[in-house]
């Protein structure tokens, strides 16, 4: 979209767009979050999909770091956004981080907690955060981690347009046996090749 075909209703039309579909909305991260998030970060299920170790970190470290991926004032510092149901109800957690201006590119982040997991929450919140680092943010390239035994999140990262660029052989160590992680990245380039809007 031009800028010249924009006015007051395209332009509101786009903010709410951006954060807010019918089935989840990205928002600022509330102090009443924190004891949610940082118990699914520090749950053993998770540690075992994404960390390199399977052990639970200081709950005010974890604090600490969420805090520092929710500045949210602008790239420089990276922007981190709570994920919820329309009626509020948290579900997850989305950052980009590692921000490197001169290749305009971040880290991406993603957490679905709880019950909500295999639900696709996953797949339209990366699709809806991708969305707000190309469209507002004017990255041009978001890269992600994850260990190749994590097919789950393998399949939500390649659904929202993510393709695999390399691997890291053995990078990784858990239950006696030495694991591949996995990078996947998107540009702007084909994600706005793809862009249905």
């Amino acid at each position: 979209m031009t800028s010249n075909t924009w006015n007051t209703e395209t332009a509101q039309h786009y903010g709410i767009n951006l954060l807010i579909s019918e089935e989840i909305r990205l928002r600022e991260l509330h102090d009443e979050d924190l004891p949610i998030l940082t118990g699914w970060w520090n749950s053993p299920e998770f540690m075992a999909l994404q960390g390199s170790i399977v052990l639970p970190h200081p709950v005010s470290e974890a604090a600490e770091l969420f805090k520092s991926w929710s500045v949210n004032k602008g790239m420089a510092n990276g922007i981190g956004l709570s994920i919820t149901m329309p009626d509020d109800t948290l579900i997850g957690f989305t950052a980009l981080h590692n921000y490197n201006a001169p290749s305009r590119s971040a880290d991406l982040m993603l957490m679905i907690g709880g019950s909500n997991v295999g639900q696709g929450y996953g797949t339209l919140a990366t699709k809806m955060i991708v969305d707000l680092g190309f469209r507002e943010m004017g990255l041009n390239r978001i890269g992600v981690g994850l260990w190749g035994y994590n097919e789950r999140a393998l399949r939500t990262f390649v659904r929202a347009g993510f393709r695999e660029e390399g691997r890291q052989r053995q990078a990784g160590f858990h239950d006696g046996q030495f694991h591949d992680r996995v990078l996947l990245s998107l540009l702007a380039k084909e994600y706005f090749a793809t862009d249905s809007r």
